[in-house]
């Protein structure tokens, strides 16, 4: 993760049982083999179970769709991918679904109305409570999108299926700094995440097969795997 932004539901809730964010995919970036990705996404009090609407760079093209990373015992699931354009609008949804404990993931892009969706229960009973935003992987600032910027609007959060958008108290953070990485609160229902594509990064130093090494955590092991796969059959 670079710059996220992290909310905090009031205690008199359980859990969040909805979030929605919309957001416009990203300029294209200069042709490279870089993969990383805007996202939102919730997790519950111990960080171990994350579910995702993504929306990957992939080095040449966007795609997006919907993950869950469990970290114990380790487990992941991915909806299908489906490709998406530069200004094209998604909007994806966690929504809990209380008879069979279990969560919708949904991303759809509005122009076509293209859906990828999977259904993740909860772990053990586990509750959702920690909604996050986050630009994750990182790459030499010029790998970015030229547009240098990515908001995240009509965000709109329910607590035990009541509406509580404007209760959840949201942070800005940053974990590792990269190219100006910012997270900006502008309201209950926009947040952005800026950045510069001019900017020196300390991964400027690095080789493609070190930045691959660094990138092929989570969601980016297929994106790792694929890339690694050109250099073998190069070879």
């Amino acid at each position: 993760w670079m710059a996220y932004a992290v909310g905090k539901m009031p205690d008199s809730y359980d859990r969040i049982t909805k979030l929605q964010m919309t957001w416009k995919v990203g300029e294209d970036a200069k042709s490279s083999r870089a993969f990383y990705s805007p996202w939102f996404g919730m997790d519950p009090d111990d960080n171990l179970n994350l579910i995702q609407p993504v929306n990957p760079w992939g080095g040449s093209s966007w795609s997006m769709y919907t993950e869950y990373f469990q970290w114990s015992p380790t487990s992941n699931s991915n909806s299908r991918s489906y490709s998406v354009l530069a200004g094209q609008t998604l909007q994806g949804l966690l929504e809990y679904n209380e008879e069979n404990d279990e969560y919708l993931l949904s991303q759809t892009i509005l122009e076509t109305g293209r859906t990828s969706t999977q259904t993740v229960s909860c772990q053990s009973g586990k509750k959702y409570t920690l909604p996050y935003i986050v630009y994750e992987k990182t790459w030499p600032c010029a790998d970015y999108p030229p547009d240098e910027a990515v908001v995240f609007y009509d965000i709109k959060a329910e607590c035990d299926g009541t509406d509580c958008t404007d209760d959840i108290e949201w942070e800005a953070n940053v974990k590792d700094a990269n190219c100006e990485m910012s997270a900006n609160i502008l309201n209950s229902t926009t947040i952005s995440i800026t950045w510069d594509t001019s900017a020196a990064s300390k991964y400027d130093a690095l080789s493609h097969e070190e930045l691959r090494e660094l990138n092929a955590g989570g969601w980016g092991a297929k994106f790792a795997a694929a890339d690694a796969a050109l250099d073998a059959a190069v070879a």
